[in-house]
Order: structure tokens, then sequence, then C-alpha cells
């Protein structure tokens, strides 16, 4: 941990979205308490997002001048003066989404969709706020949850997006009778894979990455490559139907999903790439009552994700890769599969790939 004391101030590396649209190590102020309900976490493990991925490789936009990461878990080293929620010493994990309690949409039970206090959107660690990819991280109470005592630090950095992940079966509305197909094998289609198989008739999956489909031959039903999806293989897994739901964790596989989707199905947008576009024929969706489910950002899964975390143990394989803060650049390109630099490409063998500081 590299912490230095800069103008009377402690100084800490973290890693940055720089006006250079360039992630890159800085030294940054270290975060303090500023008020009463506040809590200040020593970050013990940090988990990279494909929406990190996503700012990197230049498929959405970066708010520059801000710490990334947005899934992480942390030991409490300083509490203000009206915290009583928890305690030094305690082990807990961050909810990033910082809801206001107080615009149109909180007042209406839907903080998922809060705009802030300002009307300029909710303030989300990691993305327009200074996030986990450093060594201390602070917020209100209300954003940090207990981890049980027996938990992992492995099984509590995947709280967050397991919570996503949850979210979007519930919009889904997925039932024991449904069939569900989840297209993609990264961690959110890995972790979409094992809810499946707790509330599903039946998981199928695809991937590309030899990797990645290894693990979700171990978790689904089935796991294909995208050229094993074809009719005859359909035909015969969904007994001459199609499925019920398509959850696209790529975010590029819309039109797959509308091949696959039987009547009266659900069609799930999961993956982030805002330069993605999707052409449909709304008659159809009509004739043939498709939906299309946006879910949005969690609303009210934390507590739900650490349930189905406890029960679900195995969850902590899923971290595949640690590396120190100093490493990002070797992870990143392991991540997207080739150096940002050179293009040349990368052998790609991880699932999760976390920073522990």
């Amino acid at each position: 941990m590299d912490n230095t004391k800069a103008k009377g101030r402690m100084r800490m590396e973290a890693l940055v979205w720089t006006s250079n649209h360039k992630l890159e190590l800085c030294e940054w102020e270290e975060p303090q308490i500023v008020a009463p309900d506040e809590v200040k976490i020593q970050i013990e493990m940090t988990g990279i997002c494909g929406t990190d991925l996503a700012v990197i490789t230049g498929k959405e936009e970066g708010v520059p001048e801000v710490i990334r990461g947005h899934e992480a878990v942390g030991t409490v080293i300083e509490i203000g003066s009206n915290v009583d929620r928890v305690k030094v010493g305690d082990r807990v994990v961050i909810d990033p989404n910082q809801s206001c309690n107080e615009c149109y949409f909180c007042l209406k039970e839907q903080p998922h969709l809060c705009m802030g206090p300002d009307g300029n959107g909710m303030p989300i660690a990691g993305l327009n706020r200074n996030g986990t990819f450093t060594f201390f991280y602070s917020t209100a109470q209300t954003f940090a949850h207990l981890l049980p005592d027996h938990m992992s630090w492995e099984t509590g950095v995947l709280i967050e997006p397991l919570a996503c992940v949850l979210h979007n079966f519930k919009e889904a509305n997925v039932t024991a009778d449904d069939k569900v197909l989840i297209l993609g094998s990264g961690p959110m289609g890995l972790l979409s894979q094992m809810v499946s198989k707790s509330k599903s008739a039946l998981t199928v999956a695809t991937e590309i990455n030899p990797y990645r489909l290894a693990f979700a031959r171990e978790i689904s039903d089935f796991a294909l490559t995208p050229s094993q999806l074809n009719q005859a293989t359909v035909d015969e897994i969904c007994a001459g139907h199609k499925f019920d739901v398509i959850i696209d964790t790529v975010g590029t596989q819309l039109e797959v999903a509308e091949e696959w989707i039987e009547r009266g199905g659900r069609i799930v947008p999961f993956g982030i790439n805002a330069k993605y576009r999707y052409t449909f024929s709304p008659t159809k969706f009509v004739q043939h009552a498709i939906k299309i489910i946006a879910a949005g950002e969690y609303r009210y899964m934390f507590e739900e994700a650490l349930r189905f975390a406890a029960e679900t143990p195995e969850l902590e394989k899923l971290v595949t890769r640690k590396v120190k803060l100093n490493q990002y650049e070797v992870a990143i390109n392991e991540l997207i599969g080739y150096e940002l630099n050179s293009l040349k490409v990368v052998e790609s063998e991880t699932v999760k790939t976390v920073f522990v500081p």
C-alpha cells in the first residue's frame, strides 16, 4: 500500500479514468469522513466489471477524473458520530448506487431510477463519483452491508453483480417452468446461470472462450459454442420448442435472442455496449407476445444477494485472478482479449479478475 502525506493530507494510489480517456494509476487524496453517518472502509478486494471494460474499450463514455471501481468488499476502519449499523472492524460489502431518498423516483420506492437530489442522476461509485480501485473508500452507512462471518472475500466481492442478476431475473419473472438461455458466460453470464439453476426448469448457456465454456459446463444443463446453437440442438434440448427467457449478457446478441425466443417469451438485454444497435419488427413482437425487459439498476436486492451467496459458497470459484493495482494493464488486456495499445491478441484464461490493494 503506497500512502504518502502531501500538504498535511494522506495520499494513496488509485486507478483513475483521466481526461486523457485512459485508465491510469495516479496519486489521489485519501477519502475522509465528512458527515456523521459516514464510514471509512479499507478496501480488501474490488472486482473489474464489464462496465469498466466498456469504458476502457470505448463502448461507453466515462466521467473523467473519477476513480473507477464499484464492486468491493472491505473492513470498516473509522465511523462517524451517528453511525449505528456497523462498527470498526466489521467486514462489509459496498453498495455503489447511492440513491438519494428524496427525488421523485425514490419517493415512489424506485431507487434504481434515482435522479439524485440535483436531478442530474444517481451518484454511483466508480461511475460519476470516486470508487473502489484504490485503498480506502468512504460512504454513508446505508451503503455498507455486513458480510456474514463465514463468507469469504471472494464470495463477498460478487454480491453487487449478483444483486444485478437477481434484479433482472425478478423483473423477467423467471419461474420453475421456464427454459432459460443465457448468451455469454463471462462473470455476469455465469452468475446468471447459477441463479437460473435455482429458479428455472432448464438452463442453457453459450460461450466462445474455451476457459469460460468449461465453467459454464459445470453449472448449466447445457453449455454450447455459438455454432452449436442451431435448430437441431434447440429442438432436442427444448423438445421441439424454443426458450421462454433469453438473457443477453454480452450486450450484442439481441438478433440471436429473437431467433430462439418462444412465443410469449421474454428477452432481457443485460450486457453493456452503447454502440450496439438492433432493428426489430414490432409487429412480430406484438403477434408473438414477445417482451423485451430492461431492468435498470437493482432495486432493494443486496439482502437477497447476501442470502443467495450464503447458500452458494461455490460462487467464490468465479474469482480466478487476483492482481495488484499496478498490474492493471496486464489484467485489462487479458479480460478484453487483446493489448489496448498494439491490438495484439491476448489469451484470456480468467473469469473474474479482482484487485487486491
